[in-house]
């Protein structure tokens, strides 16, 4: 699904209890991670029941179950209006593309990242000194007016490390202020309902508790008729660290038509799931399989509860769910919309669903 790609384009980060949120065309610039560096509003649910005009979901509590962050409050009382400027300098005038470097960072130092940016954004760490932007009597800063990071030989320090952070902290915070959001319309379904419908989709379709994880919402506009819609994704507080140590971790993602209300993809993510390919020979016998539709339709059926009669089912053929290890099926109902499920091979668990309204 296109839209998908909003993961590698939104710019969402959270600094302090604010959502920073950029359009799909701003351009921003975030500290080098596998994960998707989405980071928004943290709330931890209670789910009271609410009648809204079409239907009965539950609204989601908000409250504070993970640490505060003080990171905006930092950047706002350190920060001139000279380095926002000579931000907007550097990346107006001189930055282009990924800044070079002597040196790639190791993957060791690329652990210790992730564990210290944690400590950055939710315990107070601080480096001593902000990142050197020319050269002097440094083993680690940026040649800002070359666009170029200059590492020693050896390992960085927590310090070094520290100060990439910030570097890049105070770059999204400058960046941030150029930042026009695009707001709902009075037709659109309002933030509150998106997340409740949201959550109601993960709880329903992965049978998993989300109430602790952090929940990042944003709204877009797409395409040349700029259709609206909510984005929302659970996920641990704590990705980064979790990554670095190799533990296993789940993210849900999902997307809503701002307009309609219906929830048009629902994602979980395994961090350490491993894909197995299918091959030409095994894809033969997956069609043969009539078990793959099954559990595609009872999925539609139980865990969606899908109620309009499904008239046809088909395999969906593109080498790129192949080489993913994932065999997509087709859902047609009687009114001409569609469900696509997308099951993991070969387990048959859902990996994706997704919702296409008849033209």
């Amino acid at each position: 699904m296109n839209k998908k790609n909003v993961l590698a384009t939104l710019a969402i980060f959270a600094i302090s209890g604010g959502l920073l949120a950029a359009s799909t065309f701003a351009v921003l610039y975030f500290v080098p991670t596998s994960v998707p560096e989405l980071y928004g509003e943290s709330t931890q649910q209670g789910i009271p029941e609410m009648t809204l005009a079409n239907s009965k979901i539950p609204v989601l509590k908000v409250e504070a179950p993970i640490p505060a962050t003080t990171v905006k409050e930092y950047l706002e009382q350190t920060m001139t209006d000279e380095d926002i400027q000579q931000i907007y300098h550097y990346f107006d005038d001189i930055k282009v593309g990924t800044e070079a470097s002597n040196r790639k960072m190791t993957d060791q130092e690329a652990k210790r990242l992730k564990v210290l940016k944690e400590q950055y954004n939710y315990e107070g760490i601080r480096p001593q000194k902000p990142l050197p932007l020319k050269e002097g009597n440094y083993s680690f800063y940026l040649e800002l007016s070359k666009a170029t990071y200059v590492y020693p030989e050896r390992l960085l320090t927590d310090e070094e490390l520290l100060q990439y952070i910030d570097w890049h902290s105070r770059v999204n915070f400058a960046l941030s202020k150029r930042i026009v959001e695009p707001q709902p319309d009075t037709k659109d379904i309002s933030e509150a309902d998106a997340l409740a419908k949201a959550h109601d989709s993960v709880t329903r379709l992965f049978d998993v508790d989300v109430s602790k994880l952090k929940v990042t919402t944003s709204y877009n506009k797409f395409g040349p008729g700029q259709i609206g819609e909510w984005f929302v994704l659970f996920q641990p507080y704590n990705v980064e660290r979790l990554q670095a140590s190799g533990e296993t971790y789940f993210m849900y993602d999902v997307f809503i038509d701002s307009l309609t209300g219906n929830v048009i993809d629902t994602t979980i993510f395994n961090s350490n799931y491993k894909r197995t390919p299918i091959t030409a020979a095994k894809k033969e016998q997956i069609k043969q399989d009539h078990s793959w539709i099954d559990a595609a339709k009872t999925i539609v059926r139980e865990k969606q509860g899908e109620t309009r009669a499904i008239t046809n089912t088909s395999f969906i053929e593109d080498v790129k769910y192949d080489q993913r290890g994932i065999v997509a099926i087709s859902i047609a109902l009687e009114d001409g919309n569609k469900y696509i499920t997308e099951l993991r091979y070969p387990e048959k668990t859902l990996r994706c669903l997704i919702y296409e309204p008849a033209l």
